[in-house]
């Protein structure tokens, strides 16, 4: 019998990529998130805002590491260079600015470090969205049932 090879999201653990109106989800649960929001006729802007959690900056003492570069993987190197910012791109926001969701079946390694320094990046804003995080179906029909509760359509 013949198979059909999945479209795996390399990014996220257990993931199918899938498209639905040109638009590239990274998950199965990414897609039911959008066709419920659809649904209930709320707005949402999908992967569409990155917020810098922390700008980049360049290191100017020496930094002796192991080099990740192909010519030179694994060589000790200086790698006295510019640190890159640190960002992060929730799944869905709304237009208005009152919520967040994140869809998260499966967290990676980062995912836990990155959520607390966005929660303190919009802590520090003042005036912050309500964050959901959904992990299943179930949880995101409760996500949008709170939504509809704070009247942001």
């Amino acid at each position: 019998m013949l198979r059909r090879k999945k479209t795996t999201n390399k990014k996220v653990r257990n993931a199918v990529s899938k498209v639905y109106k040109g638009i590239k989800f990274r998950s199965k649960l990414e897609l039911f998130t959008y066709k419920k929001l659809e649904e209930a006729g709320i707005k949402s802007l999908y992967e569409e805002r990155k917020f810098v959690l922390m700008e980049g900056f360049r290191f100017e003492q020496d930094s002796i590491e192991p080099s990740n570069k192909r010519a030179t993987k694994g060589e000790y190197i200086n790698n006295a260079d510019k640190v890159r910012d640190i960002t992060y791109t929730p799944d869905f926001v709304d237009p208005n600015g009152k919520w967040i969701i994140e869809v998260k079946g499966f967290a990676n390694d980062v995912f836990p470090l990155k959520w607390k320094l966005f929660k303190n990046y919009l802590q520090k804003l003042g005036d912050p969205p309500v964050l959901y995080l959904p992990k299943n179906q179930k949880q995101v029909l409760e996500t949008i049932e709170l939504i509809n509760q704070l009247g942001s359509k």
